[in-house]
């Protein structure tokens, strides 16, 4: 089950139209941090980015 922050994250990515394998690997990645996962929320928030940036974000998120 998700939290409201992973379901948010995950509905704004499927809005976006991130492919399912990009939205899966973001959410096992950043499911349990709570700041990452509003980071990244705020990211596609802003600056509506392409799978590519958000695959760069979600490595810096990582580091």
């Amino acid at each position: 089950m998700m939290t409201p922050k992973q379901q948010t994250l995950y509905a704004m990515m499927e809005c976006e139209g991130y492919s399912y394998g990009c939205m899966q690997m973001v959410m096992s990645l950043l499911g349990a941090s709570r700041e990452a996962l509003d980071d990244m929320i705020l990211f596609i928030e802003d600056e509506h980015p392409s799978e590519r940036e958000l695959i760069a974000k979600l490595a810096e998120l990582c580091e």
